[in-house]
Order: structure tokens, then sequence, then C-alpha cells
């Protein structure tokens, strides 16, 4: 059996999610929301136009499967998946981050598909002043968004491909029960820090 941490209203694990998911109670998720590895060798990456090539692990050498995810919980979003369009439904449900780039190399867009989203929506937002701890990560403002699209009765959100930790940080900020699966200790433990500052400052805020 999986050892989880508890945080506040979040249960987090270090593992492989493909192991653990068959010990949770798919009953008890709402939703499932998370950003998997995309298997197009992002790994390998630039700092921009004409910056030298850097190699970040292999975090992103294989895509997972995602049917067993689709398996679990009402409600899904997977960011990148236009890289996963034969295994996902079609839809017309797409959320898009618009990153505002000014004309940089990096990708001005970056897409979710979802079967909650009512039509394709877009958010612009810019990343800027907020710490990088992973490097596909997404701004908290951006899956603050993206759960925001959410039916009301979706209170317990499960992320898969954990990463960082923003998907559990933004359930915090937003009043959702969270649980979340990362199989890099390294990240893991990062998610760990992030989820548990998120916690303290939203009880501080709360007394």
């Amino acid at each position: 059996m999986t050892d989880w941490l508890e945080i506040g209203n979040c249960r987090i694990a270090c593992g492989d999610c493909l192991q653990i998911l068959p010990e949770l109670e798919a009953g008890n998720i709402d939703a499932v929301v998370t950003d998997p590895p995309y298997g197009i060798n992002a790994c390998t990456m630039t700092l921009g136009m004409g910056k030298k090539e850097f190699h970040r692990g292999d975090w992103d050498n294989e895509r997972p499967d995602m049917k067993p995810l689709l398996g679990v919980g009402r409600y899904h979003c997977v960011w990148g998946g236009n890289y996963f369009s034969d295994e996902l439904p079609p839809s017309n449900q797409w959320l898009v981050w618009h990153k505002v780039n000014d004309g940089r190399s990096f990708s001005e867009c970056e897409m979710a598909w979802t079967d909650f989203a009512p039509q394709l929506r877009h958010l612009s937002h810019h990343w800027g002043g907020e710490e990088k701890h992973h490097p596909t990560q997404k701004p908290e403002r951006v899956m603050r968004w993206t759960l925001s699209w959410l039916p009301d009765e979706a209170r317990t959100v499960l992320d898969p491909f954990m990463g960082s930790g923003t998907t559990g940080v933004a359930c915090i900020q937003t009043g959702r029960k969270f649980l979340g699966i990362e199989i890099e200790p390294k990240y893991f433990s990062i998610a760990e820090k992030r989820i548990r500052n998120a916690w303290e400052n939203r009880q501080g805020k709360l007394f």
C-alpha cells in the first residue's frame, strides 16, 4: 500500500501513478487535472532564440497512457492534450494559455483538453515574478483559472503527475481537496514544501 502524506485537506504520495491509481477509491475523486509528460523530449530545451541547448533529465522521453486516468473521476483536464489526440475523445472544450511571450522563440500557447470547459476558452498571462521549480511548471494563476471552469460539485481533484505541486497549491487557494502523485523524489519534496506553505498561508488568512 502507498504511504500518503497529509497536509490539511491534501494527500500526496511519491511513486508511479499507474501503480497507485488502482488503490484509490475512484468514487471519491471528482476530477483529474494534470500536466503529464508529452513525450516530445521537452527535457532538452533552450533558453530562447539562439541560446545554448541544455538537458534537464529524462522525464519527457515517453508519454504516459491516458486511458487509466479517464476511468477516474467525472471530469478531466489534460494539459498538452494535443499530444494525446489518439487517446483522448474528440472535444471542443479546450483551454488555451496564451503566454504573451513578446515574440521570443518559446511556444506562444499551451492547450488543455477538457470534458467540462464551456467551449474553447483562453487566458493571456505572461509568466513573471513567480519562482519556477520545474521545467514545465504552470503559473498558479493559470491553474486557478483551469480549476475555475470545473462545476461547483467537483470538490476533490487528483493530479497524478503532480510535478512541483502547482495544482495542489491552486486547489488550496480555491478551497478544494487535493490528491497528488509524483514519481520523482526531487519534485515530490518541492511539491510538499509548496503545498505545506500554501496550506499554512490559507489557515493564517482564515484565522
